[in-house]
C-alpha cells in the first residue's frame, strides 16, 4: 500500500513487533530466578517490500518471525554428562564412607584389637594352664571377637540390602521421569506440527533430562520436532514409538533371581531362573503376548551405576571378611582339636561359606564349661603348648582365601604349627587389607567426585552465561522497544495529523 496509508500499515507493524519484543522481556524478567529457564529472543525480520515505479522497492515495516530459546544444546549435552559422572562418584563415596564406617578401624574395640587381646589371653593360658580364671579369660575375649566380627558381618550384610533397595527406588524414579519425558515429547510434538514453538516446554524437557542424566548414563537424541529418545547402554528406553522400563534384582538364591519389576518392591517379586548377583538391572520390554522379558544393562555412571559399584565392592568386602573369620576359626580348631576338626571345636562358623563371619560363635559346651579347654598336648602339669600355640597363630602368615585341603597340608600336627605362605598375611594384615582396600576407594570416589563437582559447576556456569537471563541486558531491551514503540506511534500520530490537513483543510 502506497501513500500515508503504508505509513500506517508501516509504524502499526513496528508496534506489533516492539509490543512483543516488551513482552518476551518481561517474561525473561519474571524468571529470572527459575530454574532451568532459557532466555528468549523475538526474531524480527523486514516484510516484503513493494515496488513504486520510478523510485525504487519501499519498506512496508517488520515482522515478528519467531521468539527462540538461546541455548547451547552441546554445552547442555556436556552439563549432562558431568552431571552423570558426579552422581555416580558421589553415591559410591556415600556408600563406601558408611561401610567405612562399619568397619571401625583403627580403633581400641575394633577387629584388629579383639585379636591381639584374645592372643595375649592365649598366651597368659600357656603360662598359667590350670588356672582356671585364664581359661575364663580366654573365653570372655574369643566371645567379645565372635560378636565384633558377626555383629559386623551382618552389617555389612545389611549395608548391601539397603544400597539394592536403593537401586530398585532409583530404578522406579527412573522410569517414572522416563514416563514424564514420553508425555513430554507427545505436547511438543503437537505444538511443533501446529507450527508453534514450546519455547517452555522444551524448557522443561531440557530439565528432565538431566534429571534423567543423574540417574545412569543415558545417551539423548533430539529429533526435528524436539522430542527426545533415550538409550541406556545402546538399548532403548524411549523413542516415538517405544518405551521400555529398569527393573532390578533384590535377591538371589540357589541360581534363581528375585527381581523388583520396574524398580517396584512394594508388589512383590518374580522368580527368573537366571543367575544374577543381587543389584544387577535389567531392561524390561513386553513381548508380543505382553509377558516381560528381561535382558542385563551395564549402567556406568549416574546413581544408578554408583550404587551398583558400591553393592559390587560390598559384597567382595563381604567376602573378604568371610574368608578372614573362615580363616581364623579353622586353623584355631585344627590347632585346637589336634587337626581333626575345621569347622567346629573351638568355634563354629556352621555350613555356609556365604555366612562364616556372621554365623561365627565360640562353640556352647566352651562357654558354658571354660575348664574343657585344652591348654597343653598332656595332661602333665604346667603343659600350656598348646595354648601357646594357639597365641602364636596370631603372627601365621598365610594366603586367604585357604581351603581345608591346603590347611590340612600344612599342618604340622607334631609341632601345632602351620607352614608359613610366603609373601601370606596374618589375621591383623587380612583384616587391614580389607579397610585399606576399602578406604583407597573410597578416597578415589571423593577426590573424583570433587574433580566432576568442580567441572560441573564449570560447565553450569558457562551453560548459565549463555542461556541464563542478564536483569541489566533485559532492562536495556526494555528502554530500547518502549522507544521503538514510541516512535511509531509517534509516526502514527503525524500522519494522522496529515490525514486531518489532507481531508479537512484541502477539500479533498
Amino acid at each position: 500500500m502506497v501513500g500515508l496509508f503504508g505509513t500506517l500499515g508501516t509504524a502499526t507493524s513496528g508496534m506489533g513487533a516492539n509490543q512483543i519484543a516488551l513482552q518476551t522481556s518481561s517474561h525473561n524478567i519474571a524468571n529470572t530466578n527459575t530454574d532451568g529457564y532459557s532466555r528468549q529472543r523475538v526474531d524480527m525480520k523486514t516484510t516484503t517490500p513493494y515496488k513504486m515505479a520510478g523510485v525504487g522497492m519501499i519498506g512496508t515495516g517488520v515482522e515478528a518471525n519467531g521468539v527462540e530459546r538461546v541455548v547451547n544444546d552441546f554445552v547442555r549435552s556436556q552439563v549432562r554428562g558431568a552431571n552423570a559422572q558426579y552422581q555416580f562418584y558421589n553415591e559410591k563415596s556415600d556408600v563406601l564412607g558408611q561401610l567405612e564406617d562399619t568397619l571401625n578401624e583403627p580403633s581400641d574395640n575394633g577387629v584388629v584389637s579383639q585379636l591381639s587381646k584374645l592372643s595375649d589371653s592365649w598366651t597368659q593360658l600357656s603360662k598359667n594352664p590350670e588356672m582356671g580364671t585364664s581359661k575364663a579369660t580366654v573365653v570372655e575375649t574369643a566371645s567379645s571377637f565372635v560378636d565384633t566380627v558377626s555383629e559386623m558381618a551382618n552389617k555389612v550384610g545389611q549395608l548391601k540390602t539397603d544400597t539394592t533397595q536403593n537401586i530398585a527406588k532409583t530404578a522406579l524414579d527412573f522410569n517414572e521421569k522416563i514416563k514424564q519425558l514420553q508425555s513430554l515429547n507427545e505436547q511438543v510434538y503437537n505444538l511443533n506440527s501446529s507450527g508453534e514453538t514450546p519455547n517452555d516446554l522444551l524448557d522443561t524437557r531440557d530439565n528432565l533430562l538431566k534429571d534423567i542424566s543423574s540417574l545412569a548414563n543415558v545417551e539423548t537424541s533430539i529429533d526435528r520436532y524436539g522430542r527426545a529418545s533415550i538409550q541406556l547402554s545402546g538399548q532403548t528406553i524411549l523413542n516415538g514409538d517405544e518405551r521400555n522400563t529398569l527393573s532390578v534384582v533384590v535377591g538371589n538364591q540357589a541360581g534363581k533371581s528375585s527381581v523388583a519389576k520396574d524398580g517396584d518392591t512394594t508388589g512383590g517379586t518374580q522368580t527368573l531362573n537366571e543367575d544374577y548377583p543381587a543389584g544387577t538391572v535389567l531392561l524390561t520390554k513386553s513381548d508380543a503376548d505382553n509377558n516381560p522379558t528381561y535382558a542385563k544393562l551395564d549402567v556406568t555412571s549416574g546413581s544408578l551405576g554408583g550404587l551398583q559399584a558400591s553393592v559390587n565392592e560390598i559384597q567382595s568386602h563381604l567376602q573378604e571378611l568371610n574368608d578372614f573369620a573362615a580363616t581364623v576359626a579353622k586353623t584355631t580348631n585344627m590347632v585346637f582339636t589336634d587337626g581333626k576338626q575345621s569347622t567346629s571345636g573351638f568355634f563354629n562358623i556352621g555350613d555356609d561359606p556365604d555366612k562364616y563371619a556372621a554365623n561365627l560363635k565360640v562353640d556352647a559346651a566352651i562357654i558354658a564349661k571354660p575348664s574343657l579347654i585344652p591348654a597343653g598336648t598332656t595332661t602333665a602339669a604346667g603343659d600350656g603348648s598348646r595354648a601357646l600355640a594357639l597365641a602364636n597363630l596370631n603372627d601365621l602368615k598365610l594366603t586367604y582365601p585357604m581351603s581345608d585341603s591346603d590347611l590340612t597340608a600344612n599342618y604340622d600336627a607334631t609341632n601345632l604349627t602351620f607352614k608359613q605362605t610366603e609373601g601370606g598375611s596374618s589375621y591383623a594384615d587380612a583384616f587391614n587389607n580389607i579397610v585399606t582396600k576399602n578406604g583407597i576407594s573410597k578416597q578415589q570416589a571423593d577426590n573424583t567426585s570433587s574433580a566432576q563437582l568442580s567441572l560441573l559447576n564449570q560447565l553450569e556456569y558457562k551453560n548459565e552465561s549463555m542461556s541464563g537471563v542478564s536483569i541489566n541486558e533485559e532492562m536495556s531491551d526494555v528502554i530500547r522497544f518502549q522507544q521503538g514503540f514510541q516512535a511509531n506511534a509517534r509516526i502514527i500520530s503525524v500522519v494522522s495529523e496529515m490525514l486531518d490537513t489532507l481531508i479537512n483543510r484541502t477539500g479533498v
